[in-house]
């Protein structure tokens, strides 16, 4: 107990001594700020400004120039200055996000946090740009549902990684479903084909599939019917792919539209389709690996379908479009070949056999009888004009089964392989592009062997103010063909568009299909807007046959 005493008395002696023992120290308050102006949650499109202007009071000093500044945004320091000045150049979602003020004498900082939701800016109609930039594949696009400035060369900076090398076609897919399937989601899809592998994306945000980024052979195996198929889709590589509306049409038992779309694709030489419908419980009919008709055939990378007739309107107000027989050439056997929607069949007796020619570009066109369609041959500097109909086989039992016979070919004069290409729906108007020209042939001057040549050219871009190095690489035209885009490339020889300055122009005429005439638009006309341009596309959000709504009157195009 006296052990304990004393240990008690000694402890309070301590506490004594401590408490009179005030020291020389130095004392002061923080300086604490508080930070006004800057709200707890913002919404933005992605190519939208965020400005946000903070006050800081302290409770010592206010002066801005005490403090250093630090803006955080998902993860990532985008700023460092006072105010808040940024384009959204980000990927969609919800980002968290600080602002540091950080006191320069003390070091102690100040966190003041909020939330910013990024919505897409892609979710409209777009001017799409597939291009070659600095060696990769890049894309560009210009929104259309409200004045905006062009996204240029943005892929690889926004989602940190590479779209591909050689970039070579891009293509919207409309159907919109929850069923999962490659070639169809929610808002549709926006398919992309670099080296030739086909990326699938969101048609809304342009964000690239994180589940099946790539279509794949294996998704044609079983995907869509039982049993699973057996095949060899070992020389799967896509390497061309193309669309058609085989319905589109107010659905008669609930809310919104019956969906039915083709999606072609020619891989490793052979053909694979997709046949999808959001009216059916099944995810799409798939069919892979169909090959050339003919002995150890391969197809040129390029099809088309050889119908373009309106479907009948009827009661339930369908949009869409006849598509006809999907037309192929096997370069190996020189000869034609097409898909009837079961079976590769041939061509008639009558159609030549072109050796040592693949086929460069085909389409429907509205000549009558028959679906007159044209295709465009090439081989080396020749190239031809192939026109073929539809008719029955006189051999075959019955003569009831469906070929193709020749009924014109012609010289393809000045048209070379670099030539790009477009038919008009309802007059029979092929366009064409030679170089820095542009020119228009009428197909059916076919039958009095004219052949296209200097005396069709409309324009060249001499007359726009370009010099001789400047080539058209590719033509788009509107769905309601009131509009003409041509993708220009001033790179010269430079084909990998190397260079910091991007060289890809897009020019914007204002169409009139049946009276030839194409008034050039300089205030919509954009130069610097993307690599050497690949594929110029309008992407559509939505389907609407010639850009009119249902009543034929409604122009529903804003390009």
């Amino acid at each position: 107990m006296k052990r304990f005493y004393l240990l008690y008395v000694l402890a309070i002696i301590c506490l004594a001594a401590c408490y009179d023992d005030l020291g020389n120290y130095d004392y002061r308050d923080i300086n604490e700020l508080e930070v006004e102006g800057i709200e707890s949650m913002y919404a933005r499109d992605v190519d939208d400004s965020l400005h946000i202007y903070p006050h800081l009071t302290g409770t010592q000093y206010s002066d801005t120039s005490r403090f250093t500044y630090k803006w955080e945004i998902g993860g990532s320091i985008l700023a460092e200055t006072h105010d808040l000045h940024l384009l959204i150049d980000l990927t969609t979602g919800e980002k968290k996000c600080r602002f540091i003020v950080t006191d320069k004498e003390t070091g102690i900082q100040q966190y003041t946090s909020f939330r910013l939701n990024v919505s897409s800016s892609t979710a409209g109609d777009l001017i799409l740009v597939l291009s070659k930039y600095q060696g990769r594949a890049e894309m560009s696009y210009l929104r259309l549902d409200k004045p905006a400035n062009w996204v240029v060369n943005y892929y690889r900076d926004r989602f940190d990684r590479l779209l591909g090398i050689h970039p070579q076609q891009v293509l919207p897919c409309y159907v919109e479903t929850n069923q999962s399937s490659p070639v169809t989601c929610r808002a549709g899809r926006l398919m992309v084909l670099c080296d030739d592998q086909l990326s699938l994306f969101d048609k809304s945000t342009l964000v690239q599939d994180t589940v099946e980024p790539f279509l794949t052979g294996q998704a044609y195996l079983g995907i869509a019917t039982y049993p699973p198929k057996e095949d060899d889709v070992s020389n799967y590589k896509t390497q061309f792919m193309r669309t058609g509306i085989d319905f589109w049409r107010t659905n008669p038992y609930g809310q919104g539209f019956q969906q039915s779309e083709k999606f072609f694709e020619i891989s490793g030489g052979t053909l694979y389709t997709v046949s999808t419908a959001t009216n059916s419980s099944a995810r799409g009919t798939f069919t892979s690996n169909i090959k050339s008709y003919y002995e150890k055939g391969y197809l040129c990378p390029f099809g088309f379908w050889d119908d373009m007739a309106d479907a009948e309107l009827g009661h339930l107000g369908d949009m869409g479009r006849k598509l006809g027989d999907f037309i192929m050439f096997d370069k190996v056997n020189g000869k034609f070949t097409f898909y009837d929607g079961g079976h590769m069949r041939p061509v008639a007796k009558d159609v030549p056999v072109y050796t040592g020619y693949e086929l460069l570009w085909g389409s429907a066109t509205n000549l009558s009888p028959n679906n007159r369609s044209l295709a465009i041959l090439n081989k080396g500097d020749e190239t031809r004009l192939v026109m073929l109909e539809t008719g029955q086989d006189p051999e075959s039992i019955g003569g009831k089964i469906r070929t193709k016979h020749l009924v014109k070919e012609v010289n393809g004069g000045i048209i070379n392989a670099s030539s790009k290409f477009y038919v008009a729906t309802y007059v029979d108007h092929l366009y064409f592009t030679v170089g820095n020209a542009f020119y228009c042939y009428t197909i059916g001057d076919m039958f009095s062997n004219i052949v296209p040549g200097k005396a069709h050219k409309q324009f060249d871009l001499a007359q726009y103010g370009y010099d001789a190095e400047a080539v058209i690489t590719d033509i788009c035209v509107s769905r309601s063909e009131k509009t003409l885009l041509l993708g220009v490339s001033r790179y010269g020889t430079d084909t990998e568009a190397m260079g910091d300055e991007p060289k890809g122009d897009i020019l914007y005429f204002d169409l009139d299909v049946s009276g030839r005439q194409f008034k050039y638009n300089e205030a919509k006309s954009a130069k610097g807007v993307a690599g050497v341009p690949v594929d110029v596309e309008i992407k559509y959000q939505t389907y609407w046959r010639n850009g009119m709504e249902q009543d034929g009157v409604t122009l529903r195009d804003n390009i």
